[in-house]
Order: C-alpha cells, then sequence, then structure tokens
C-alpha cells in the first residue's frame, strides 16, 4: 500500500513515514475496498454477474485506483453483454495505470477480431430499435429485433429480458419462461429475471387452476411453433425436397401397415416405456439433487452475507468516529494557525496590544506537531509577555468586577503562567476563588503571598484572607 500524499511505501504505522500524513482511515478505505473485490469475484465465479456487477461498482467508488476490480468488472460488463460498459472501464483502466494492464490485451483482442467492434455497435443500435418498436406497440417488430440481437451477442442480458416481456405480454408464457431461463444460465442470480420466472410460474399456476381450457386452447395454437427457429434474413434460400418414389399397391400398403404396427407396438413395449420411467425416476431424482444444492448455496450465501454487514457496519462506525475526531481536531489546529498568523501580523505593525489578544487566543498547551509553530508561539510569546500578563490582568479584573468569577480565575491563572511573581494576580485570583465557592484554593494563594512576598503591597490584605480574618479586598 503506498501514501496517498507521497507514493511512498506504507508501514504498519497510521502515519507515512516520509511526509507525516495521518493514513488511518485511507488504510481502512482501501481494506474495505479489497474486500469488496473479493466478494465481486466469489460471485463472478458463482455465474451471479448482477450481484459481482453490484459490489464490484462499490468497490471502485471506494477506491478508483482498484486496477484489478475495475478489470473484472468489465469483464462482467462484457459477459452480461454490456460492452460499452466494458470498454469503458477497461479504459479508465488503462488511463489510471499505463503499464502491465491486463485491460490493453482485452481491447486489443476486441480490436484485432475482424468486424467484431462494428458487429457489437450494430447489436446496440438493434435492440435500441427493439425498444422503440416496443414502446410503441408493435410487439412483432420488437422480437424480430430483439431475435437478430440475440443471434449476434447471445449473452445479452438486456435482450433477453425485454424478449421476456414481450412474450409475457402476448400471453405465449412456454416461450417466456424458456427465454428467461436461457438467460439466467448467463446470470444465475438477476434479481430482474428471477422475478420474471416467478411472475410467469404465477400467471401458469394461475392458468392452470382457473381456466385449463384457455391454456390447452393456446398450447393448441402454439403446437409445432414451440422450438424458437433461427431468424431467416431475406437472402436466405429454402430449398424444398424432391425425392418422389413410385406409388405401392394396395396390397403392399396393407402389409406395410400392419408390420409398422407391429413394430410399433413392440418398440412402445420393449423400448419407450422402460425409458420413459427411467428418464421420469431420474428427472425426479436429479430435481432433488438440485434443490438440496440450491438450499444449501441460498444458506451459505445468507450467512456470508450477513457476516458481510455486520463488518461493514462495524467500519461504518469506526470509520465516522475516526472521521469525526481528525475533523474535530484539524478545525482546532487550524484556528490555532489563524491566530498565531494574526498575532505575528500585528506584532509586525507595532499594534502590540492586538497582537497580545491575538496570541491569547492561542491554545499553546495543545499538541503541535510542526516544529515552526512551537518555535514562533514561543518567541512571539516571549516578546509579549508583558502585553499578554497586562491584558489577561485586566480581563481578569473585568470579569471579577462583573462577577464571572469562572473567566477571573482563568485570565489570573493565564496571567500568572506569564508571570508568576505578579503578588496582585495572585490576590485577586485567591479572592476569585473563594467567591467561586473553592475558599480552601483562594487560602492556598492568600498563604502563598504571606510565606513568599512579605515585601508585596498585598501581604497585609492576604494575611487578614487567613482564616484568622476575612474581609472584602480593597480595590
Amino acid at each position: 500500500m503506498i501514501c496517498y500524499n507521497c507514493g511512498s511505501v506504507l508501514t504498519n504505522s497510521d502515519y507515512c513515514s516520509q511526509c507525516g500524513m495521518d493514513v488511518s482511515v485511507y488504510k481502512r478505505i482501501v481494506r474495505l475496498s479489497n474486500t469488496y473485490y473479493n466478494a465481486g469475484l466469489t460471485k463472478a465465479r458463482n455465474r451471479d454477474l448482477a450481484g459481482a456487477a453490484d459490489t464490484l461498482r462499490r468497490c471502485v467508488k471506494l477506491n478508483k485506483r482498484n486496477i484489478d476490480a475495475r478489470n473484472l468488472l468489465g469483464l462482467v460488463y462484457f459477459e452480461m453483454g454490456e460492452t460499452v460498459q466494458a470498454f469503458s472501464e477497461w479504459v479508465m483502466s488503462t488511463n489510471i495505470q499505463p503499464d502491465n494492464n491486463p485491460a490493453d490485451k482485452y481491447l486489443v483482442a476486441i480490436q484485432q477480431e475482424k468486424g467484431k467492434v462494428d458487429e457489437l455497435n450494430h447489436t446496440i443500435k438493434k435492440f435500441n430499435v427493439a425498444l422503440d418498436y416496443a414502446r410503441s406497440g408493435t410487439d412483432d417488430m420488437a422480437i424480430i429485433q430483439l431475435k437478430k440481437v440475440l443471434n449476434q451477442n447471445p449473452n445479452f442480458i438486456k435482450a433477453y429480458q425485454l424478449l421476456t416481456l414481450l412474450y409475457t405480454k402476448n400471453g405465449q408464457y412456454e416461450r417466456a419462461k424458456r427465454t428467461i431461463k436461457k438467460c439466467m444460465k448467463i446470470d444465475k442470480c438477476n434479481p430482474l429475471s428471477i422475478r420474471y420466472l416467478r411472475e410467469i410460474n404465477n400467471y401458469l399456476e394461475e392458468e392452470k387452476k382457473n381456466n385449463p381450457d384457455r391454456r390447452m386452447e393456446r398450447r393448441r395454437s402454439l403446437r409445432g411453433r414451440m422450438v424458437d427457429r433461427p431468424y431467416l434474413s431475406g437472402n436466405d434460400v429454402i430449398i424444398p425436397k424432391t425425392d418422389f418414389k413410385d406409388a405401392l399397391t394396395g396390397a403392399q400398403s396393407i402389409l406395410h401397415i400392419i408390420i409398422g404396427i407391429l413394430l410399433g407396438a413392440a418398440l412402445v413395449y420393449f423400448i419407450v416405456t422402460p425409458a420413459r420411467i427411467s428418464s421420469v425416476t431420474d428427472r425426479v431424482n436429479d430435481t432433488k439433487v438440485e434443490y438440496n444444492q440450491k438450499i444449501a448455496i441460498k444458506n451459505s450465501t445468507i450467512s456470508e452475507l450477513q457476516n458481510q454487514v455486520d463488518t461493514i457496519k462495524a467500519d461504518r462506525d469506526k470509520l465516522k468516529t475516526s472521521l469525526s475526531q481528525y475533523t474535530d481536531t484539524g478545525n482546532t489546529l487550524s484556528t490555532n494557525y489563524s491566530n498565531l498568523l494574526e498575532a505575528v501580523q500585528h506584532y509586525l505593525d507595532k499594534d502590540y496590544d492586538k497582537s497580545a489578544k491575538s496570541l491569547e487566543k492561542v491554545d499553546g498547551k495543545m499538541k503541535m506537531d510542526s516544529a515552526p509553530f512551537t518555535k514562533v508561539y514561543e518567541a512571539l510569546s516571549k516578546q509579549l509577555s508583558s502585553q499578554v500578563e497586562k491584558g489577561a490582568f485586566e480581563a481578569g479584573m473585568t470579569a471579577y468586577g462583573n462577577g464571572d468569577y469562572k473567566e477571573a480565575i482563568k485570565q489570573f491563572e493565564k496571567c500568572l503562567e506569564t508571570n508568576k511573581d505578579n503578588d496582585e494576580a495572585m490576590y485577586y485570583l485567591g479572592y476569585a476563588y473563594t467567591r467561586d465557592g473553592n475558599e480552601q484554593k483562594g487560602q492556598e494563594y492568600f498563604k502563598k503571598i504571606v510565606d513568599d512576598y512579605p515585601d508585596s503591597d498585598f501581604y497585609t490584605r492576604a494575611k487578614n484572607q487567613l482564616p484568622e480574618d476575612s474581609q472584602e479586598p480593597e480595590e
């Protein structure tokens, strides 16, 4: 896996060893894309082409540089008869990775086959013509065009599905059923094909129960036309048979008829009947085995899909949490950088008050990954320490006068961070803590003045605030 920022090879760390970029979210996205690719490959091997196409589209949406997934998606489209979409995926793949790309071989192989590209283009045009015929209600012409399309492109899923709809619309349910079964041999789990087959079976079952006479009449009308014959163009010629035989005499005819009847009866008794019984038995056994296999496959697929859903949900929650934390951190860092640049600009303009106020907004305690940021912050803080001290003290006194003791505590502590020997700030900080309900903390600051600053102007005031006496501060 390579870094999306600098292109270097990534290690197990969540940060790039070359550029220092946070790649933890990027790694999770790539892993999720690879998971979708593996699932799509499994579905393609099982001829679940529609499911494979959907999974691979999710894969390349997460990671557009997943060349294997994009090439496989093109192959799936091509197998479904979607040649335009297949070419699009392969062309995008070759643009992303021009060298050593299997998509080049696919494109060259199709282009080298004489007339293949023109044939595919004609197939799409004929399908569009058939679609227009179907929309205008000219079903016969639409069916003819679709048969031409399937003769040229036997894997065109959409052509099979449209032909099934037209057959169903005209009441030719048996033909519709055979057509959609051919489609499902190409794409076994296509949701639309499964839905059409279920609807056709419902029609046949309902007709069998409610109107059997109509069903038999329709089957008789279609007798002799049950097998779909290949489409004949205008240049095809049908040559009738011209073999003639001499007419037989009446006795010979009767003798031949009797022999034929006897041979037919013997054939039925000794060959046809046992073969039919054996054939029916074999079909029943094969049907049982097929249904058992389908049930086992469906149960396995459901379990696998449920596991994938649980994994994807967990990854989604982790990604949401990581992205939220990353966004919050990024916003804080951006605000810190902006405030620091503003402080530097005011300092260069010699407007030290505004520079100090801007520097106060910078969170100096926050961990910064940038060494230049820390160096500039410390240098500017040193130059503006007096301005920061003065501004923090004035802000603390304002907050104290307004009764906002928490803000006063915050500002006096910032003042002491700049100058730990500011006894005045220390005195009002102790009194702010006392007013805020934290008398023990306030007593600590009063005692610190009495113990460490005996020459302070606030010595007597602080001493009076100790447990022996309690007075309001003189302002």
